[in-house]
């Protein structure tokens, strides 16, 4: 089975010095759980502060391929600063992501109680349309973490998210957008892989194509439960998973 791990924070958000033994354990620990192919994927906030010469030797010397790639948090305006920062860092491939509603850092626990001042149905359908948005850029290759807003187990009570999702994923289809499947909502409140398995099942009917992400912000959580997962969507009927290199998608087999 080939396995990646598309989406890891070495420099995790500030906190880690990315020195040479750091960014080695996390491709040993790749390696260790059976992943083919790493992405090092820090926030894009940070990209003045990676060492990408050190990336660069990293890479010439690694075992295994190790991409190079950032997560860009989408904020309606930034469109032309992402575009650049691609383009500058000559990215295999740019994760594109919803962190932010307005100003407001809903997966941030230190945020967490302002769900419970506002309407909850309204929240999602705001993190849906921007979501939309940031797929409609057309700057990113894989959506990260699609279902982000469920991380703390607040859930819509009159919505229906099928029939909110089913066009955004037709527009993901039509910009040739990839999927992310990422492990980290297990460690989360909500204790489930983002995105939800109906979500997965409507996915594979547009013929939506998919990687893995464990979104480890440390070594030891590279490669965390992508085998198992793996398997998971095989069973949903998924056979094969994308690759990048430059920027060129390439399908390889699950």
């Amino acid at each position: 089975m080939y396995l990646v791990d598309y989406h890891t924070h070495p420099y995790s958000h500030g906190e880690s010095k990315c020195n040479k033994e750091h960014l080695q354990k996390f491709i040993d620990t790749a390696v260790k759980n059976g992943i083919r192919e790493l992405g090092f994927s820090d926030h894009d906030q940070f990209s003045e502060e990676i060492d990408w010469e050190l990336l660069d030797t990293i890479i010439s010397s690694s075992s295994i391929p190790v991409k190079k790639a950032l997560e860009f948090d989408y904020i309606p305006g930034r469109e032309e600063e992402i575009k650049r920062k691609i383009e500058c860092y000559k990215l295999d491939y740019a994760i594109g992501s919803v962190h932010f509603i307005d100003g407001w850092g809903f997966d941030n626990p230190s945020y967490k109680e302002e769900y419970e001042k506002r309407d909850i149905d309204q929240v999602y359908l705001r993190y849906y349309e921007l979501l939309n948005e940031a797929i409609r850029s057309n700057l990113f290759n894989i959506i990260a973490h699609f279902d982000l807003i469920k991380i703390f187990n607040y859930l819509p009570v009159n919505i229906d998210l099928v029939s909110i999702i089913k066009p955004i994923l037709k527009e993901m289809k039509k910009f040739e957008l990839v999927l992310e499947i990422n492990t980290n909502g297990l460690n989360k409140p909500v204790m489930e892989i983002y995105p939800a398995k109906f979500i997965l099942e409507e996915a594979f009917q547009q013929k939506i194509p998919i990687t893995f992400a464990s979104d480890a912000h440390s070594p030891e959580r590279v490669g965390e439960n992508i085998a198992l997962y793996a398997a998971y969507v095989k069973n949903i009927g998924y056979r094969e998973l994308v690759t990048f290199t430059a920027g060129k998608m390439e399908f390889k087999k699950l």
